[in-house]
């Protein structure tokens, strides 16, 4: 029933999980359980994806927070997007590698540390750069003990070094374009309702991030195509020496015709 000084419909429209996620229900895999009328997802091996992830942090949970909560129901809020509450205590140590190789050695490194992470190509064209390598911590005391730890195993390799940036960043970059600066993001009570109702009906899964080794042969292949599109000379050093496409046939030394170049 509803509440005192608040209409049945009003609670109605408090309580309504579905009109909030429907997209999700119509075409993205989600539906309602049968056994408690939760939200759920079929699970499926990630493929089409930019991104290596090493290891997944235990306790965030991306899928539910950022593509649910932010994708789905913030960023259609009246009265403009707000930031989860969960993803406003994630700090990330973000490295940018310069080249394909400076990223394949990234990836090496993250696997020695065994912290939660991922590394890829970045295809957001709101960030500035090719390559990017992500670690997961929650709270900042983290994220500054991470900070220091990888600056010193980026500085120390031999493929990497001090030139390479390393930076530590709050939550995800689509955040702060849509909410503001992240050191003046807040937390509503209306937001709270709001998380509250999601962590109610959504199924609380949050099953470690796996890739097979037929997806991880996928997007490593997606890296050398980019890197070769993009001029990254040190694609050469993963094909063998071979340019991925014939070469031109160039005609403007002596008018003679030449090997040209690659592409």
């Amino acid at each position: 029933m509803a509440e005192e000084n608040r209409s049945y419909y009003e609670w109605c429209l408090d309580s309504d999980i579905i009109s909030r996620v429907k997209q999700l229900l119509i075409n993205q895999g989600y539906y309602l359980r049968d056994s408690d009328g939760k939200i759920s997802v079929t699970r499926h091996i990630a493929w089409d994806t930019p991104w290596h992830h090493v290891y997944s942090h235990p306790d965030l949970n991306c899928g539910l927070w950022h593509k649910i909560i932010f994708d789905e129901i913030a960023m259609k809020m009246p009265n403009g997007p707000f930031v989860p509450s969960m993803c406003q205590n994630c700090y990330k140590v973000v490295v940018r590698p310069k080249t394909l190789k400076q990223l394949f050695a990234l990836l090496e490194l993250q696997k020695k540390l065994g912290r939660p992470s991922k590394c890829g190509i970045e295809t957001r064209m709101s960030v500035f750069g090719l390559y990017g390598g992500y670690f997961y911590n929650l709270g900042l005391d983290e994220g500054r003990s991470r900070y220091a730890e990888v600056r010193q195993a980026v500085n120390e390799n031999k493929h990497l070094g001090p030139d390479v940036d390393v930076i530590l960043k709050r939550a995800c970059t689509e955040y702060e374009h849509a909410v503001g600066p992240s050191n003046e993001w807040k937390v509503t009570e209306e937001q709270k309702a709001i998380e509250q109702l999601v962590l109610r009906w959504f199924e609380s899964d949050n099953t470690q991030y796996r890739q097979s080794d037929a997806a991880i042969a996928y997007v490593h292949r997606k890296w050398i195509e980019y890197a070769w599109s993009w001029g990254d000379e040190t694609v050469l050093e993963f094909t063998g020496g071979k340019p991925l496409y014939a070469p031109y046939i160039t005609y403007h030394l002596n008018n003679e015709f030449t090997g040209g170049l690659p592409g």
